[in-house]
């Protein structure tokens, strides 16, 4: 029988890599794991790689704090989910919340207009769809994964259409709302709390206002039920002991096995694999490229497009190495040395800067810097129920101008067109008067 908890969170693990749910249980049982370990993928959180993801290819409209805790960025999710419930159950507005203190997990959060106007386009869509959503409310997913549940945002059955709304308030990866299991779960849940009524067509949607705003995936109700289907015979797979490791970038992402002192092997061996590289006998020197000519296109997109996830790795290899060594047990090859000096720091701030400031003068201290774009717009462009500067937020627009961007790489099935290179004119190459003599015969 199955214990450990199938949960639509983690359905893009346990549906794939389906040998990783006897591995997280056995792991338990060992006390290499603890059930806090796996609330990871329960929560909205963001990890270090898409930390470095964001300071690589920021989003023009965020800006992101490097050195936040991650569970302060879940924390700030679970509060602006309580905020975006009330508004839906109670009729109340997120501007309301202005001002006010609200806390999660030990931290505190004092709602401001960015954090409103986040939730403002989906619980207006929400009350556009129907007058009465389930809000926040636990779903049993039995029928497809006995004494299995979720909690699901919103949901809701009108003229015979099933909705499921999700908010996320995460910033490091657009979440896809086309291929959804998390969200088709809980449609399935939330048809079967609802009674299991006739329903013709199912609409998704993923609110995710910093990373893509508001996504939709309508369907015919027919191909939820194969979907169940499909989670029914995953199930027996994983119940008869029928199954396998898959790493792959969605099963691995919250998985609790790798992020444990043994890690898992098989992702390792995925990621050697993915760099395309025969480990040799550490006798013969560095390992050798399979491909020591040139490397295949297909094969370098894929290196690129889990680029971030190698940095990761290979800093979480570090990590180990560097701490099997300051434990006397080095890897072969490898040692630990002394600190060279940590990060300098003033014990009094206050004095150092009036010692400073009487022998420099001006020179102590840098220029005054413009706060950036995000922030201007935070603190004086108009709002719904912000006030902000309307008079002066208008005169910095027209001082306002934008560089040309670069083209991004994307996957293939990236909702955006693909980049189409200017085409020269044909005219460009003749002279002026070429031109003109053309026109004058005419």
């Amino acid at each position: 029988m199955i214990h450990a908890r199938l949960s639509p969170s983690g359905a893009d693990r346990w549906m794939v890599c389906t040998a990783s749910v006897r591995t997280i249980e056995a792991m338990l049982e060992r006390g290499e794991l603890k059930e806090s370990d796996l609330e990871d993928e329960m929560r909205e959180q963001i990890t270090e790689e898409e930390i470095l993801d964001q300071q690589l290819n920021a989003y023009s409209d965020v800006v992101l704090d490097p050195t936040r805790e991650s569970t302060t960025f879940s924390a700030e999710g679970t509060v602006l989910h309580s905020v975006r419930s009330n508004c839906l159950v109670f009729g109340e507005e997120p501007h309301e919340y202005v001002g006010r203190k609200m806390s999660d997990d030990g931290f505190d959060f004092v709602i401001d207009d960015d954090m409103a106007d986040r939730l403002v386009p989906g619980i207006d869509w929400i009350r556009e769809k129907t007058p009465n959503p389930i809000v926040e409310e636990r779903v049993s997913l039995n029928d497809w994964l006995p004494g299995q549940h979720g909690f699901c945002d919103t949901y809701w059955l009108v003229r015979r259409t099933l909705g499921v709304s999700d908010f996320k308030n995460g910033v490091g990866e657009p979440v896809p709302v086309i291929g959804t299991r998390q969200l088709r779960l809980y449609a399935l849940g939330g048809w079967s709390e609802l009674g299991k009524p006739p329903v013709d067509n199912v609409l998704l949607n993923i609110d995710q206002p910093r990373a893509g705003g508001m996504k939709f995936w309508e369907f015919p109700f027919a191909e939820l039920l194969e979907f169940g289907d499909e989670v029914k015979r995953v199930y027996d797979r994983i119940d008869r002991g029928d199954v396998e490791f898959a790493p792959n970038s969605k099963s691995c992402r919250w998985c609790p096995v790798r992020k444990t002192k043994r890690g898992c092997a098989a992702y390792n061996r995925w990621h050697i694999m993915m760099l395309g590289i025969a480990v040799l006998d550490i006798a013969n020197g560095d390992p050798t490229f399979v491909e020591p000519a040139q490397m295949p296109r297909a094969h370098r997109y894929y290196l690129v497009k889990h680029a971030a996830q190698i940095r990761a790795w290979l800093a979480k290899l570090h990590e180990e190495s560097l701490a099997a060594a300051i434990d006397g047990d080095p890897d072969p090859g490898s040692k630990a040395i002394e600190p060279s000096g940590g990060r300098r720091f003033f014990t009094d701030d206050l004095m150092s800067e009036t010692i400073v400031e009487y022998a420099l003068k001006d020179s102590a201290f840098k220029p005054k810097q413009l706060i950036g774009f995000t922030e201007i717009d935070k603190l004086m462009k108009p709002g719904r129920k912000k006030k902000g500067h309307p008079v002066e937020y208008g005169q910095l627009l027209r001082l306002v101008d934008v560089t040309e961007g670069k083209p991004k790489l994307v996957p293939a099935d990236h909702p955006a067109p693909a980049y189409q290179r200017a085409v020269e004119d044909d005219f460009d190459d003749q002279p002026d008067e070429t031109i003109e003599d053309d026109f004058e015969d005419q």
